[in-house]
């Protein structure tokens, strides 16, 4: 299925917004109906953009998180030739994704997009995301849009008993879960992408209430932040159980 990817467009940039970023922003992956290129995950370079206005103006704000608290990347992090919703609705292609993921199906949501995303993940996606948390160690992981959040549910093993909402709209901003990416354990936090976020009046109305409040219990985990110079083995997060699962110390990598 690599005839589907852009290769000639090599692939945004990761985006950093300081030295020590506690903040992963993850997309789905740079597509766009337009042949500009994008140079830098989420055109987060461009001040003007809509995802910049979204996450930094709407969702850090809400979360009070600083920019240069944040780094971003793509679950696919590839040009894809056409949008993936509508390359996974080829008949060929969804006969081919059902026989290798028989059981990766729900009644809800777009699963043939899940699947079709699933696979790039799984080709390439996943060791550079594990790369790049390996690398620089965030605490917090907040997953962009529907797609996203369904294959970080099933390529990621959650703790044995979890009982996690299959939909983004049972999830945002009421549960937030430990997931181990790579060899670091991050708090996970799923909101809905742009323009989701700002049209869809449940979101809007979540986002609203809710995320100074998340904001308030995820402050804990980021002001914990060790530095080369006063490095902890662990971080003390004391939040609300949330949903069926309580959020206890997480051990963190430190490299002096």
């Amino acid at each position: 299925m690599k005839q589907f990817l852009l290769i000639e467009r090599g692939s945004p940039e990761l985006f950093l917004g300081g030295k020590v970023p506690d903040v992963l922003f993850l997309g789905q992956d740079p597509t766009i109906v337009s042949p500009r290129h994008i140079p830098v995950v989420l055109d987060l370079a461009n001040p003007a953009g809509q995802l910049h206005k979204y996450i930094f103006g709407k969702v850090c704000a809400g979360l009070n998180i600083h920019k240069s608290r944040v780094l971003a990347w793509n679950l696919v992090n590839r040009y894809f030739i056409d949008k993936p919703r509508k390359l996974a609705a080829d008949s060929e292609v969804e006969a081919d994704l059902n026989h290798r993921f028989p059981k990766l199906w729900g009644d809800k949501g777009d699963w043939k997009t899940v699947r079709f995303l699933y696979y790039y993940f799984a080709e390439f996606g996943k060791q550079e995301l594990d790369y790049i948390v390996d690398k620089y160690v965030p605490l917090v992981l907040v997953s962009l849009g529907e797609p996203v959040f369904r294959v970080l549910r099933y390529a990621y093993a959650l703790p044995q008993g979890t009982a996690m909402p299959e939909n983004l709209a049972d999830f945002c901003c009421k549960h937030t879960f430990r997931i181990r990416v790579g060899q670091e354990e991050m708090l996970w936090l799923a909101l809905p992408h742009e323009p989701t976020g700002d049209r869809n009046p449940h979101y809007k109305r979540v986002l609203a209430d809710e995320l100074p409040g998340v904001g308030q219990r995820l402050a804990v985990e980021i002001r914990a932040k060790p530095s080369p110079s006063l490095c902890r083995s662990y971080i003390s997060i004391i939040p609300p159980t949330v949903g069926r699962t309580t959020l206890t110390a997480v051990p963190l990598r430190c490299s002096m």
